[in-house]
């Protein structure tokens, strides 16, 4: 039996970029040190600059985003690395932002970023968490895809990133019914300042009807760091200056960013004044207490891992494939694999139990961690209640009998 690897201070660097920029920033990421990364593939979301724009089809530029799992005290540098080499201070270049994991499992033979004699438990990035950014993510079925990310950018976000996955659970205890579930989700993230995150969770909720059965997801992960240069427009026209620039020169102007708050009616779409009631729905659920565990495995053992993970009891999961990229000693060339991201979100303390279960009785070379989300919402299953006996009410108040 191979033993179990336990990292306590790791965080988890995503960087965004264009596809034909990526292999020259990932050369020069190893050649800076950086050890490894898993590269997968997405699309980002433009809208023309158009009095018309609501009837034209969204544009969607290619978009790769590399993955690093880093040691804490390395996660400065890693990060200016990007910025330097993906040339991020450039308006419309790319992402960068970083989200700490709670404790790391690790079989044995699975590469992980050398331990550092700096690492010490008490420099864990999440106990002293930043939260100046917020990531909000809707995993849905793709049919709301395009209203979720013109629901998300109306209200001023960055044009969204889309990357696909494989949904695994629900669908598969289905039988014939599962053709009414497509395997195939679509992952929407937008990353935002927190003073935006409720107003932007709110209208990606509307657009994406979440309340509804079969409707998907949707969940909010505190960023640590981050640096964001996406555009949402394109135009064919020259301006001195886009919207995005304008908006942080006047940050910088207000000197905060608490300007962009929106009224409460705005916010709520017209909650504060009692005008919900066409839209109020009881099967939907803000549930806080949640956690997004994952498990990065090789490809051909996601199916096998996935169906232990659910025997385990883990409600669902989605599959992300990736490409595992590594450098070799001469430090020209690189060496890949097919790795795959399986992701679940569950009870804080039910992904603790069941990330023990997997780092112990599952035998293939993986890694295991969780990290906090902030609040999701998900459509559940309304439960009657068993009848009470002996209860009265009055004026529609329950009292006891």
């Amino acid at each position: 039996m191979s033993s179990v690897v336990v990292r306590h201070n790791m965080s988890v660097v995503n960087l965004i970029t264009s596809r034909h920029r990526c292999g020259k920033i990932l050369n020069e990421l190893f050649a800076s040190g950086v050890h490894h990364a898993h590269i997968s593939g997405g699309r980002g979301t433009l809208i023309q600059d158009k009095w018309y724009q609501s009837l034209l089809p969204m544009i969607s530029p290619e978009l790769e985003v590399i993955q690093m799992v880093v040691p804490d005290p390395k996660v400065d540098e890693v990060m200016k690395l990007c910025v330097q080499h993906a040339n991020l201070k450039r308006s419309g270049a790319g992402a960068v932002y970083c989200v700490p994991c709670d404790d790391l499992y690790a079989r044995e033979g699975f590469p992980l970023w050398p331990l550092d004699e700096k690492e010490r438990r008490d420099e864990d990035a999440s106990t002293h968490l930043n939260e100046n950014m917020t990531m909000i993510q809707y995993i849905s079925q793709g049919e709301r895809t395009d209203a979720i990310c013109r629901g998300a950018m109306n209200v001023g976000t960055h044009g969204p990133i889309v990357q696909y996955s494989e949904g695994r659970g629900l669908r598969d205890r289905l039988g014939w019914l599962k053709i009414t579930s497509k395997p195939i989700k679509e992952a929407v993230t937008v990353l935002v300042d927190n003073v935006d995150a409720n107003l932007v969770f709110a209208a990606m909720t509307k657009a994406g009807q979440v309340q509804l059965p079969g409707h998907g997801l949707i969940f909010s992960m505190p960023v640590q760091k981050a640096i964001v240069n996406i555009d949402s427009v394109y135009s064919q026209t020259r301006h001195a200056a886009s919207a995005q620039q304008i908006i942080k020169a006047i940050d910088e102007l207000k000197g905060s960013k608490e300007w962009r708050a929106q009224s409460e009616i705005d916010m709520q779409g017209g909650q504060a004044a009692g005008l919900d009631f066409l839209t109020r729905s009881t099967q939907a659920r803000v549930f806080r207490n949640m956690s997004r565990l994952t498990v990065i495995v090789d490809r051909s053992k996601a199916g096998e891992v996935s169906r232990q993970i659910q025997n385990f009891g883990a409600p669902g999961v989605n599959i992300d494939h990736a490409q595992y990229h590594q450098p070799e000693n001469n430090q020209d060339t690189r060496k890949h694999t097919e790795m795959s991201s399986l992701r679940i979100i569950m009870n804080k303390n039910l992904a603790k139990a069941l990330q023990q279960r997997i780092a112990e009785e599952i035998e293939v070379p993986l890694a295991v961690y969780t990290q906090p989300i902030g609040q999701s919402l998900f459509y559940r299953t309304p439960v009657e209640a068993p009848a009470e006996e002996n209860v009265r009410y009055y004026r529609g108040q329950r009292i006891k009998a």
